[in-house]
């Protein structure tokens, strides 16, 4: 690592000036319109005053924030014309993707013009919109419609799958539906060698069982794969095999290469006499990028595939530039190039990764010397080489999944050989060999020897493929590769152990509540969980959409996992699709004996009234409605209490029930409270917000809802009592935290919403 220090301390230009702009960039996309920008920035301007290198990072930072700022206003800002929400216009677009087709079709589209204004030349914005059509539609028709547009905006809640931001760096802008039954439907009528290479690969396997297998990796296309085989190669820890990356564009070039020399060995006669003119090994590289830079061509140039050939061309025009292999500033100088396509790609943990992986695999092969060749020194530099990255990855696997694959060390090592030494090169010729052969017989024998493997690999138990985790926070993860860099480049390896202390320290001596209130961000509809000491109490289980999608896999389990809560007590306070809608998918989930408490006949048939103790919590559920036929009336009314915060969650209990309630003497004054019926102008009367005497309200409602609630009146009332308000629709999924004298509240549209998701 000599080597690595000595070009750190030369005073490169054009070294400083990248690693500024890639900082640059960095802080730019996270932190602009934060203290941590203007700090940092301020920081550096000292800095350079006073140390040269500086000024070339200074000049690089700089240069990060205007590339930052240059693509954001050209290619990721909402389009200038102001679109009304319940205005229609009329839109010429491009089906870019068929996400469904059921009774209608749900499309990613890019929108070309509206109302007859080009949105963009370059890089015209893209939308989901549903769509209904006679005629079938195929990616790359043009389509002329009225569609009513609004800008993206989905849930958000902490701890899982941010869509905004997802959507935001593939620059999908807009949701719409169309208006009325005016349709034109126009096909392409220009050849597209990506779409008839990907239609030639989808004939030549769609015979063989592993078509599913072939086709994502001889085209990066991954729409056939269903989500139980994608999940199945996540748990195996190779799904990152089908995302065409730098193992495949390596593989590629390998490929390229060792064609090219045959092909010039094969020529020796005509290039012999050229002698000493030509560099053959340049000869050999260019025919191996050449072979990468078409299968990333045909693979419609996907990011991580660009990604690894710009990584690719880096290292090669380094390599022979310089006349030095493992140049370092060749990571440095092809991530300065995929941040100048594009910075946002910092939003893609396929970024982190990529780059993570080929320093792992740089600094492997520099620190071990291969002396022998062979089979028995191939197999050690591979193991060596797999455990490296399994340890190197497995940070950012636990930060941005909350687990890892139990046994992925072990089927790496196994399914990286088989697919760079057998897949990949016998699909290549195969390939290659059925533009003028059938040789399906051939590939029928591929395909039954992989898919034995592949049926072996399944005879593994589940509990061993994947090992959920608790959250790994952003903290962890900067400590965690600050200390591998100490081990790695330093002297002083014990001071790897001060940025694990440091971490360990801050999060032990932060204060932790006594007990959580989480009110999820579900659109119209009620999920409430209630934590302390580790263990939860589920209050409703959200709605339910299109009869089929609910909020408990995306939302309540992922966040369960991650905050390593136990759910102990359940209760669906009553039948509406909109609070018992995840129920089917949380029984799925293990969890019918949580309502053995409340509702021992089940959640169709209400509440056991009572007082229980839930830890350090009392939880008191009310006597059900007297001569109240109403379902919303007979809502579990909950009230839980630590002696001196207290929760009221009422369902959607109307008026009539308040004067009830009240006249019960029920138990209803609280500190925090659910407003009843998602805030409907029925509920929240005067003499029940004067009896609950909240601090604070909670509103449970859709963004834009139909409804259009909390109701302005209900507002207004809550007002007038000095009660602070929040909504699920406005500021995403409420987090109350009690504490001996205190109670915090955060929002996750606030907490965790980037200056470019800004409303």
């Amino acid at each position: 690592m000599d080597r690595f220090f000595s070009h750190l301390k030369q005073p490169f230009t054009s070294v400083w000036l990248s690693v500024g702009f890639v900082v640059g960039c960095i802080v730019t996309v996270f932190y602009y319109q934060t203290l941590v920008f203007t700090v940092f920035a301020l920081s550096l301007l000292i800095a350079s005053a006073y140390f040269k290198p500086f000024y070339s990072v200074l000049l690089g930072f700089i240069c990060g924030i205007c590339c930052v700022w240059g693509h954001f206003s050209n290619f990721y800002t909402i389009s200038p014309l102001v679109l009304h929400e319940n205005q229609p216009y009329h839109s010429h677009i491009t089906v870019v993707e068929i996400i469904s087709q059921r009774d209608h079709y749900y499309l990613k589209v890019q929108l070309n013009k509206i109302n007859q204004q080009t949105q963009s030349i370059i890089k015209p914005p893209f939308a989901l919109i549903t769509l209904k059509s006679e005629q079938l539609l195929e990616v790359g028709d043009n389509i002329t419609t009225w569609l009513q547009l609004a800008k993206y905006r989905s849930q958000k809640n902490y701890a899982v799958f941010d869509k905004e931001r997802y959507a935001f760096s593939e620059r999908v802008f807009f949701k719409g539906k169309q208006i009325g039954n005016y349709i034109e439907i126009s096909k392409s009528t220009s050849t597209d060698l990506i779409k008839s290479y990907r239609q030639f690969i989808k004939n030549t396997y769609q015979s063989s069982t592993l078509n599913w297998l072939y086709y994502p990796l001889l085209t990066g296309d991954r729409s056939v794969m269903s989500f139980a085989q994608k999940e199945q190669l996540q748990q195996f820890g190779i799904s990152h095999l089908l995302a065409i990356s730098g193992l495949h564009i390596g593989l590629m070039f390998s490929i390229g290469f060792f064609i090219t020399r045959s092909v010039i060995s094969c020529l020796n006669f005509m290039v012999k006499p050229l002698g000493q003119q030509l560099n053959l090994s340049l000869i050999y590289s260019f025919g191996g990028f050449l072979l990468a830079f078409s299968y990333v061509y045909l693979s419609g140039f996907i990011v991580s595939a660009t990604r690894a050939l710009i990584m690719l061309g880096c290292y090669l025009l380094i390599y022979y530039y310089a006349k030095q292999a493992l140049r370092w500033r060749s990571i440095l100088f092809a991530l300065v190039c995929v941040l100048l396509i594009d910075p946002f790609s910092l939003l893609n943990p396929g970024l982190y990764f990529s780059f993570t992986a080929v320093v792992i695999i740089f600094w492997v092969f520099s620190v071990i010397s291969i002396s022998r060749v062979g089979l028995v020194a191939i197999i050690k530099t591979l193991v060596i080489l797999q455990i490296a990255l399994f340890i190197g990855l497995l940070p950012l696997s636990l930060y941005y999944f909350n687990g890892i694959s139990v046994i992925g060390l072990v089927v790496n090592l196994v399914a990286i050989p088989i697919l760079g030494f057998i897949i990949m090169p016998s699909l290549v010729l195969f390939s290659v060999l059925s533009l003028g052969v059938d040789i399906s017989g051939l590939i029928g024998v591929f395909d039954y020897l992989l898919q034995h493997a592949y049926q072996s690999l399944l005879l593994l138990p589940v509990d061993y493929r994947w090992l959920d985790t608790s959250q790994f926070s952003l903290q962890w993860l900067i400590s965690s590769y600050l200390a591998v860099l100490i081990v790695c480049f330093l002297p002083w390896r014990l001071m790897a152990c001060l940025p694990i202390a440091v971490t360990f320290f801050d999060q032990y001596l932060q204060p932790k509540p006594r007990w959580q209130l989480d009110v999820f961000d579900v659109g119209h509809g009620t999920m409430v969980l209630v934590s302390n000491q580790g263990k939860g109490f589920i209050y409703d289980l959200g709605p339910v959409y299109f009869n089929t999608f609910t909020r408990i896999n995306s939302t309540l389990v992922p966040y369960l996992t991650s905050m390593g809560i136990e759910v102990e007590v359940t209760l669906v306070s009553h039948t509406d699709k909109d609070h018992i809608g995840g129920l089917t998918d949380w029984l799925q989930h293990g969890y019918q004996h949580t309502f053995r408490l409340l509702q021992p006949n089940g959640p169709e048939q209400g509440c056991k009234a009572g007082e229980y103790r839930f830890y350090d919590l009392t939880i008191t559920v009310i006597e059900p409605a007297e001569h109240l036929k109403s379902d919303n009336d007979n809502s579990c009314v909950v009230h839980i209490s630590d002696g001196q915060f207290s929760v009221l969650l009422p369902g959607d209990i109307s008026t009539k029930r308040e004067s009830q309630l009240i006249a019960q003497q029920s138990l209803l004054k609280s500190t925090v409270l659910l407003s009843p019926h998602h805030g409907s102008n029925t509920s929240s009367s005067e003499l029940f917000i004067s009896a609950v005497a909240p601090e604070l309200v909670i509103h449970s409602t859709a963004y834009k809802g139909q409804w259009q609630l909390p109701h302005r009146h209900v507002v207004a009332r809550y007002a007038d009592h000095n009660v602070m308000q929040y909504s699920t629709a406005a500021h995403g999924q409420i987090k109350v935290a009690f504490y001996s004298h205190q109670y915090t509240i955060n929002r996750a549209r606030d907490d965790e919403s980037y200056w470019f998701l800004k409303d």
